[in-house]
């Protein structure tokens, strides 16, 4: 019966059944589509970004995004890129549920996390939750493509949609190490952090711990140290340089176009491609037909039921 509802609800809404086929990371073509931001061609990303409509085939260009959500430990970097000033930060207002984070430890990155378990954005969330609770959930878009393809495919995005630049950034995993943690720590204890004062980050640091006085600053140190063992803390071989990575910004609504862009087979990301000659027309597609306006939004119902 349900099947034959569905089946109804698209006829009368003059649609094709959900599709079944998907991109294949294996056909995304590293010359269309290159790994490092600063080597796209703008106006060729920005033909690219829409040309899935036009290309004769949409169900082949398909990327399928949901919400997911991770133990933080089976998370992977896709960059090295982190201070340890900002992540112990996090980690100091997680312990003590404080602006900004209220909740404590883990929540919503509002980024993209590969099929591989790569995190695209958010790096500085995650590594302060593994600090304090790596088992904790962290939540994400779960995209069904591998890391390296995934932030080709963004980079593109980034550049030919959003019309964003690269974000120049410093740090790596050596500083997440007992000795520049400790520094770091004593900083806070003696100056405060954020907002929070000195006598805030001692209390902080003693009901993590269980330990007072003294010694829950190198019992604190001691648990960061721990809890990161678990943790894979190295960037992948295809990892770029910050500024060669994705900008994907969730407060400028990026990330919820993205997250449309991907599902619905927008971004042309494997052939048949669409015609050499077709430029791209952004007032065209943005005016797209109300009739398909509406066939997206019963995909995604259907999609939301299934």
């Amino acid at each position: 019966m349900k099947k034959l509802l569905t089946e109804r609800f698209q006829e009368l809404a003059g649609i094709k059944p959900l599709y079944t086929e998907k991109a294949d990371p294996g056909k995304v073509d590293p010359q269309r589509f290159p790994q490092k931001l600063s080597a796209i061609d703008k106006e060729k990303a920005t033909k690219y970004s829409d040309d899935g409509d036009f290309d004769g085939e949409k169900e082949d260009d398909i990327i399928p995004v949901s919400k997911g959500s991770y133990a933080t430990s089976i998370l992977k970097p896709s960059q090295s890129s982190m201070e340890i000033n900002k992540a112990l930060a996090f980690a100091i207002h997680m312990m003590s549920k404080t602006h900004p984070f209220t909740d404590g430890p883990g929540g919503d990155l509002n980024a993209f996390i590969s099929s591989d378990n790569y995190i695209m954005d958010g790096h500085h969330r995650w590594i302060s939750t593994a600090m304090v609770a790596p088992k904790t959930a962290i939540e994400g878009f779960r995209v069904d493509f591998p890391g390296k393809e995934l932030v080709a495919i963004l980079n593109t995005l980034t550049k030919g949609e959003f019309n964003k630049a690269g974000k120049a950034a410093t740090g790596g995993f050596d500083q997440f190490q007992e000795a520049p943690m400790k520094a770091k720590l004593e900083e806070f204890l003696a100056a405060g952090v954020w907002g929070m004062k000195p006598e805030q980050v001692q209390t902080a640091i003693e009901e993590f711990t269980g330990v007072e006085g003294e010694g829950a600053k190198d019992a604190t140190v001691k648990k960061f140290v721990t809890n990161l063992s678990g943790m894979t803390l190295q960037a992948p071989s295809w990892a770029n340089d910050r500024i060669d990575m994705p900008v994907i910004d969730d407060k400028e609504g990026h990330v919820k176009v993205a997250v449309d862009k991907l599902n619905t087979g927008d971004v042309d990301v494997n052939p048949p491609y669409a015609p050499a000659g077709r430029t791209a027309d952004k007032a065209a597609v943005a005016g797209l037909t109300e009739r398909k306006r509406l066939s997206r939004k019963v995909r995604q119902i259907l999609r939301d039921i299934k």
